[in-house]
């Protein structure tokens, strides 16, 4: 990325922390925040409709050698939630694709959700369809059978619309008023209509990677190890704490809804790329591998999450009992299949 690579233009905030290269092109009223990876290989271009967001740990990637579109691009009003990636594919207008959701080479009509950790590969998904969380669609035919999305989603995608609309405002004012250290590192989140912008509590003995992002009202114990690209982000939902002696991984995303909240307990040991996102309240001693997804739980105590495993759920929340482990791999996203392991 170019040092002279702007931070705010056209209305939009891109954080200073994220990786452009190539023919990278933003609409009007974009928020990208830290420590995504925006990238167009020669002869390709990615780009970004007005007032898309793009969120922690995103990827957006147009890549040489591969079969589908020579671009990687939103239309406007798209939502591109925490590790999301898609590669050469095209997004319709008002779109959502969830936490660690994959779109590869694959065409996306006006109006489609796509739940976390979805995959869409190879195909085209009609307008205002629904792809379920952890659905797999490789085929047209898969496609083609997916149903509506409900009222209720569009509800919800016009929520994160909104947040992330003042965000890419705030952002930019304190970047324009308090320079480059106010957006990176540790610091107080923007003041937003939903968010008083506190500053982080670092507990004794907390090492933390440079590239970490740490801000607003958040809340780490003390001895606590963050790796590098993680983010733990106040800035929406807050406070977030997590307790003594955690271990955390790389590119690990810390977040939270308007009006929730994150409460981890004390040794936390997470792996690689893991989303805890609130409402999200977690006993001690929770040990969580690589890839996986926990969000709307109440967790209990020496609860293991093995790879990849994806706890979604529905607003009501899920609980998962003290002692549970939770196979790799697994989908849960009612208290009756949560109750159902072993």
């Amino acid at each position: 990325m170019s040092s002279s690579a702007p931070v705010v233009v056209n209305g939009s905030f891109i954080s200073p922390l994220t990786e452009r290269f190539g023919d990278v092109r933003v609409g009007k009223g974009v928020f990208v925040t830290a420590n995504t990876t925006l990238r167009a290989d020669p002869g390709h271009h990615v780009q970004l409709g007005d007032r898309t967001n793009v969120q922690d740990n995103v990827s957006v990637l147009a890549l040489t050698g591969e079969p589908g579109a020579r671009t990687a691009a939103t239309g406007a009003r798209t939502s591109l939630a925490h590790q999301a990636e898609v590669v050469n594919s095209r997004i319709g207008k008002f779109t959502f694709i969830g936490f660690r959701a994959r779109i590869v080479n694959a065409t996306l009509a006006d109006g489609v959700f796509v739940g976390h950790g979805a995959i869409v590969d190879g195909v085209k998904v009609p307008k205002d369809r629904f792809v379920g969380v952890g659905q797999v669609v490789t085929t047209q035919a898969q496609a083609d059978a997916l149903p509506k999305k409900t009222e209720g989603d569009a509800d919800f995608q016009r929520d994160v619309l909104e947040v992330n609309r003042e965000f890419a405002e705030e952002y930019a004012h304190l970047y324009e008023k308090s320079g480059y250290t106010a957006v990176t590192g540790i610091s107080r989140s923007p003041r937003t209509s939903f968010n008083p912008g506190k500053r982080p509590t670092i507990g004794a003995g907390a090492v933390i990677q440079p590239s970490a992002r740490i801000e607003g009202d958040v809340r780490l114990g003390a001895n606590a190890k963050v790796g590098r690209r993680t983010s733990i982000r106040a800035d929406e939902g807050s406070p977030i704490s997590v307790g003594a002696n955690a271990e955390i991984e790389d590119r690990v995303t810390f977040h939270a809804l308007k009006g929730t909240s994150v409460s981890i307990g004390a040794n936390l040991d997470t792996d690689d790329n893991v989303v805890f996102h609130g409402p999200l309240r977690v006993g001690d001693r929770l040990t969580i591998a690589d890839d996986a997804i926990l969000f709307r739980a109440t967790v209990g105590n020496d609860v293991t999450i093995e790879h990849g495993a994806i706890i979604a759920g529905p607003a009501t929340g899920l609980t998962l009992r003290d002692g549970l482990r939770v196979p790799a791999g697994t989908v849960l996203t009612s208290q009756a299949q949560v109750d159902a392991l072993k």
